[in-house]
């Protein structure tokens, strides 16, 4: 009696573990639209910069990973698998026209933040540093993101045309903007069956510029976001999205099920070195202290580094995302009940909120002073949790949608 009593309570957990599973009908893939919610929180987050328990959550806390990185590969993903369907029922030439379109006015997008910020600068009861400036929060060092002394008009044409100045919360866009213009170009090689050249073709430019820094334009972008390392995840993640259907088909084959256990331990390899992280600004007791921080510092600015994506920030990025999307599959309705009506919108809004962020956290500057060493812990996570709140709310209501591209 008791061996059946067992049986069945095993057979009942199974079944309440199996029913956790993600089944959502549809082609849209919830899953994604969560995992572009959780990079934008991230760089929210960093981009409000203050210190509370979103940080202690999202500061290359699950491994040496930013929201940036998620954000540039989700978007290739998203861009390839897309088109995939498109172009069984348009030619190449039509989407890259929609393409070039779509970048064009997140260009113009772009400008229109330049100039606002820069009108904004004038007026005195506005305070702009913040957006007008990057600061080093450690040292205390501040640069000047615009011009601090009087230009030429021609001078100012030029800086502004050619997206030399404006916020840093905002420069990934000149980088998503230049991605999408070369977009066709990845499109005509997937479209041919030519992926294996065309990741191999990034994969050259990506070590060339690990061996001779180069920055391909004088934008502002190039600075955090060199155009010859991003590109890299952007091709791979359009690369993964395009060829979704059969990496799907492959996951649930014995040797797809062996490289995604090695994706989820390598993953897991890169959070244990991840807690022995040397920020300055993560309360000691939350660090394991295991590695030394000169190996950790080493490792860090080299095979793992931020601007110029080491190769195992790249190895880094797609492990951990493999790892989220498996979490999210196994575990789906308990997920999406407790984050889902919040990172889901957020999701597929997040070009659109992303946009917008920068006047939210200028908008918290007006009343909080930044600053990571003050851990006033109640507070700060209060105004994380307002300046998300905001965004979550502007991004239901679409508002400014009409102009605002997403």
């Amino acid at each position: 009696m008791v061996d059946t009593v067992s049986v069945s309570h095993r057979q009942s957990v199974r079944e309440r573990v199996r029913s956790w599973r993600y089944t959502v009908p549809g082609r849209r893939d919830l899953r994604i639209d969560m995992l572009r919610g959780i990079a934008l929180v991230m760089m929210v987050v960093a981009h409000t910069e203050v210190m509370s328990l979103f940080n202690i959550l999202t500061w290359e806390r699950f491994g040496l990973t930013t929201g940036a990185e998620g954000f540039v590969i989700l978007s290739g993903f998203m861009l390839g698998m897309l088109n995939r369907q498109r172009l069984q029922k348009e030619v190449l030439l039509t989407l890259s026209w929609n393409l070039w379109r779509r970048a064009f006015k997140i260009y113009q997008v772009n400008i229109v933040i330049i100039l606002i910020i820069l009108l904004m600068s004038y007026l005195p009861w506005i305070n702009t540093f913040e957006v007008s400036h990057f600061v080093d929060r450690y040292s205390g060092t501040a640069w000047s993101l615009f011009p601090t002394t009087p230009q030429i008009k021609e001078t100012w044409f030029n800086i502004i045309l050619f997206l030399q100045i404006g916020p840093h919360q905002t420069q990934i866009l000149g980088l998503y903007i230049c991605l999408l213009l070369i977009s066709p170009v990845y499109l005509w090689f997937l479209h041919a069956g030519r992926v294996a050249w065309l990741v191999v073709l990034s994969l050259a430019i990506y070590i060339s510029y690990q061996l001779w820094p180069v920055r391909l334009t004088d934008a502002e972008f190039e600075f955090a976001f060199p155009m010859m390392a991003w590109q890299l995840i952007y091709v791979l993640g359009m690369s993964c999205g395009w060829y979704k259907d059969e990496l799907m088909s492959l996951a649930r084959t014995l040797p797809g099920r062996l490289v995604i256990s090695l994706m989820v331990l390598f993953a897991l390899g890169m959070m244990f070195i991840a807690q022995n992280h040397t920020n300055p600004f993560m309360p000691p007791g939350l660090l394991m202290h295991v590695i030394p921080p000169a190996d950790f510092n080493g490792f860090y600015h080299t095979l793992a580094a931020k601007n110029g994506l080491g190769p195992f920030r790249v190895l880094n990025d797609f492990c951990l995302i493999v790892t989220v999307y498996l979490v999210l599959t196994l575990c789906w309705h308990p997920l999406e009940r407790a984050l889902g009506w919040f990172l889901i919108p957020l999701g597929q809004h997040s070009l659109y909120t992303f946009i917008i962020h920068v006047f939210v956290v200028l908008a918290v500057s007006q009343i909080v002073h930044f600053d990571l060493w003050q851990q006033a812990w109640l507070r700060n996570t209060l105004i994380h949790a307002v300046a998300l709140g905001v965004l979550w709310w502007m991004a239901k209501k679409e508002i400014g949608g009409r102009f605002i591209p997403n």
